[in-house]
């Protein structure tokens, strides 16, 4: 578990030179999650790998405003939230469905994911990840705190996925609630608003 105090973990904005490292902490964080489990079909290295690739190509791309908890130069947990102007589905999936074909299952998956997207403006939060060592001393409530102060700040409601039963409790105790449920190859997953403070 966590070898130091809180109080020292520091949260920070990360820079373009992070990168690599915060896709390697999700991936890391992320690896036995059941989406990820039934996505990649294994959470092995070479599945902890394609991962890591998935997060680098994200904040590469799609980076919105991530956050950073670090103990001096070591890297324990990551935050993105974006600022989403609301449903936007993906095309189907082309051609036949073919579940051994990791884009198929990609595309199903975040047309699923579309789908319950809220229709109105919204921060949307994730990834999110808090390295395996280091869950359960406070990190990743720190980073919700800190996503909590932006987005109430800006009046507006914030919205999140998760596979994770426990994950939901989670989410909970920041004013997220359930409102709605799909399963994504047999993997339940659970849809999350906290409402706006306005």
């Amino acid at each position: 578990l966590l070898r130091c105090p809180l109080n020292r973990i520091t949260i920070s904005l990360m820079e373009k030179n992070d990168i690599p490292e915060a896709a390697r902490v999700l991936s890391v964080a992320m690896r036995d999650n059941p989406l990820h489990v039934a996505l990649f079909q294994g959470n092995d290295e070479n599945v902890r790998l394609e991962i890591e690739k998935m997060f680098h190509k994200l904040f590469d791309e799609v980076p919105g405003i991530v956050f950073l908890a670090k103990d001096g130069p070591s890297l324990s947990g990551v935050m993105r939230m974006k600022s989403c102007d609301g449903r936007k589905a993906p095309d189907d999936p082309e051609g036949p469905p073919d579940e051994n074909d990791l884009n198929w299952r990609k595309t199903v998956w975040l047309r699923e994911w579309a789908h319950h997207d809220p229709s109105d403006q919204h921060w949307h939060l994730g990834p999110i990840g808090v390295l395996p060592a280091h869950q359960s001393a406070g990190i990743g409530s720190k980073l919700m705190q800190r996503f909590c102060r932006e987005v109430d700040a800006c009046r507006a409601s914030a919205y999140l996925e998760t596979d994770l039963e426990r994950n939901v409790r989670f989410y909970e105790k920041f004013g997220f609630k359930i409102v709605s449920r799909s399963a994504i190859f047999d993997v339940k997953n659970y849809y999350m608003v906290k409402a706006s403070t306005a």
